[in-house]
């Protein structure tokens, strides 16, 4: 009589792009000690430092899973071109995780984030979950905690910000994050157009299918991500709070701190300049918003997904106008 077979775990692969992060270890760490099963995690790490392998990755218990790539701050050319690297780092597994190198996760974060995209495919072939998540911070003793502990049923609902606006040479936005009750209240996630580069889950596949563009810097990067996902057929849905496993350690907008890449002392060991890679940047978001450009794999193949994105969002691309964001369900 032949033994059981052991069923096999779905396989997550997380990818992780860091920049002079000085909470890397405590991510990494979390991204393994809160799996109910830490076994299936494995991690694409783009790490740009100046301190790269560190000691405590070489005695990281969990080292085999990690595909670590080190590089040089001074050589890095943003966000958009180290992710793409990550990228590159993925290996068949079933389902993507992305997220920022300073993040915390709730106990069992990959069961419920598995749980919720399957429930999401019984309604749509192609769904992604995904938003800004709520945040944590360091208290008077270090430790990292929860900027709310007690979780709500609203939605983390992505909205472009009422303060930005086209203009005819700029398609670039910025966007937020509202809170939504949902009639009925037992709904769990909305559908959206705009993903968060800091916390996106989906299918593994999808790093094949929409492949980052190392030629973008900061700022157009989830941009690029919703219009091109779009194309490709994926839904972004936005979850509760409650259902949200993870937690971002935000920046305080308009204050430059040591670990951007843009900050004055880095700069002034480059070579290239981060204004100019912006700009190129600025140029790029601008084309691929723009009917008729062509940037190959990082672009759409067909104009008619432009149209029909404009008409998800409820922003006017094509005409590069304003256009007032809608507070009701």
């Amino acid at each position: 009589m032949q033994a059981a077979s052991v069923l096999k775990l779905p396989t997550i692969f997380v990818s992780v792009a860091a920049y002079c992060e000085p909470h890397l270890h405590l991510t990494i760490h979390q991204l393994f000690a809160k799996a109910t099963y830490p076994q299936r995690i494995y991690v694409g790490l783009v790490d740009q430092s100046e301190q790269l392998n560190p000691a405590w990755l070489s005695q990281f218990p969990a080292r085999k899973n990690i595909n670590y790539v080190g590089l040089s701050p001074v050589d890095s050319r943003g966000v958009s071109w180290a992710r793409s690297i990550a990228f590159s780092l993925y290996n068949d597994q079933d389902y993507l995780l992305q997220i920022d190198s300073h993040t915390l996760f709730d106990p069992a974060w990959d069961e419920l984030l598995i749980d919720q995209l399957q429930q999401l495919q019984a309604a749509h072939p192609k769904p992604l979950i995904s938003t800004y998540p709520p945040g944590f911070r360091f208290d008077g003793q270090g430790r990292a905690v929860a900027d709310e502990p007690s979780k709500s049923d609203e939605i983390f609902f992505i909205e472009r910000d009422p303060g930005s606006v086209l203009t005819a040479d700029r398609a670039v936005l910025q966007f937020r994050v509202v809170r939504k009750r949902t009639e009925p209240p037992e709904v769990t996630h909305l559908p959206g157009f705009h993903v968060g580069a800091c916390f996106l889950f989906t299918t593994g596949d999808f790093t094949q299918q929409v492949p980052y563009d190392p030629y973008l810097y900061f700022r157009g990067e989830e941009q690029s991500l919703s219009l091109r996902a779009h194309a490709k057929g994926y839904q972004v849905f936005h979850p509760r709070h409650n259902l949200i496993p993870l937690y971002h350690l935000y920046k305080e907008v308009g204050r430059v701190v040591e670990g951007q890449h843009w900050h004055p002392d880095m700069e002034a060991k480059r070579h290239t300049a981060f204004g100019w890679l912006q700009q190129r940047s600025n140029e790029r978001t601008n084309a691929l918003f723009t009917p008729g450009a062509d940037l190959g794999v990082y672009g759409i193949e067909n104009p008619a997904h432009l149209e029909s994105f404009c008409k998800l969002s409820g922003i006017d691309y094509l005409g590069r106008s304003a256009v007032p964001v809608k507070s009701d369900l």
